[in-house]
């Protein structure tokens, strides 16, 4: 699982074979393929990476895909955009996606709809890049299920995991990592005992570019982990801002190992990048 791709920003992840139309200076529809940034081209292998290294872990093993929202950038904050139309992104976005249509074990995606400023409303990217892999998956022969939601409650294999792009951060500081995770999953728990419903095995919340993962019991009968997904994205001018000067620049995915109906393991494909210059005058 992982989320925040950002395709059509000068940061966010980018096949380097994408090809986009855009209307040219004569009217007509012209096709270009964007020159990767440094960033990009840094994300785009830990991107092959990661997906490297999910087809080994589950071998023969059936691959569930969950993109956990903002697969796209928006135009809310223009600065960098690579494409201002939607078209234009959500071709970033659908080409991003492609590589893992090349796994003949890949049994089902799930796109969960992200922030309405990056994905131009109403889950619109995440909705239109569902159906194009969908067309794309059939005509290669593939019986693959794929389909976008707002939030999702998915049971995989008997384990169930809880979808959905906004949630708690990992906390402001770093003595406090994890605090706010726990306070949120104890209580959707609670949620659902009241209710005499079994919680979610796993949570999953995105949004903001950080991995982080907390567990959380209550007695002896119920316990469920919490994660929030790292991003696939640079670090903007506006999330400097945002973050207070953040400089560790995170990026990967979250891969859960489902063995006889039970969560086995969960292993984080993560690294961390510092985004600091240095220097010695």
């Amino acid at each position: 699982m992982f989320s925040d791709t950002h395709g059509g920003h000068k940061l966010g992840l980018l096949h380097p074979d994408t090809i986009i139309m855009e209307e040219g200076p004569d009217g007509e529809a012209d096709e270009f393929t964007p020159a990767l940034t440094a960033t990009q081209r840094w994300l785009w292998e830990c991107y092959q990476q990661d997906i490297e290294s999910v087809r080994e872990l589950a071998g023969n093993d059936a691959i569930v895909v969950v993109h956990n929202g903002d697969l796209t950038w928006g135009l809310k904050f223009p600065e960098g955009v690579v494409s201002f139309t939607p078209f234009g992104q959500t071709s970033i976005a659908l080409w991003n996606m492609r590589p893992w249509l090349d796994l003949p074990n890949l049994r089902a995606m799930r796109f969960i709809h992200g922030t309405a400023s990056h994905e131009f409303g109403q889950g619109s990217t995440s909705l239109a890049v569902a159906h194009e892999l969908e067309l794309l998956a059939s005509a290669s022969g593939l019986e693959t299920n794929i389909g976008a939601r707002r939030h999702s409650l998915l049971s995989i294999d008997w384990v169930s995991f809880d979808c959905a792009h906004h949630g708690p951060s990992a906390g402001m500081r770093q003595w406090t990592t994890g605090n706010q995770l726990r306070y949120y999953l104890k209580s959707l728990m609670n949620d659902e005992i009241v209710r005499h419903r079994e919680p979610p095995r796993v949570t999953v919340r995105s949004h903001y570019h950080t991995y982080c993962r907390e567990t959380v019991r209550i007695g002896t009968e119920y316990e469920s982990d919490i994660v929030v997904t790292p991003a696939y994205c640079g670090m903007s001018h506006y999330a400097v801002q945002a973050t207070r000067s953040a400089y560790l620049q995170g990026c990967g995915m979250v891969a859960f190992e489902i063995v006889d109906g039970r969560l086995r393991d969960i292993r984080p494909f993560v690294r961390t990048l510092d985004l600091r210059t240095e220097e010695a005058i």
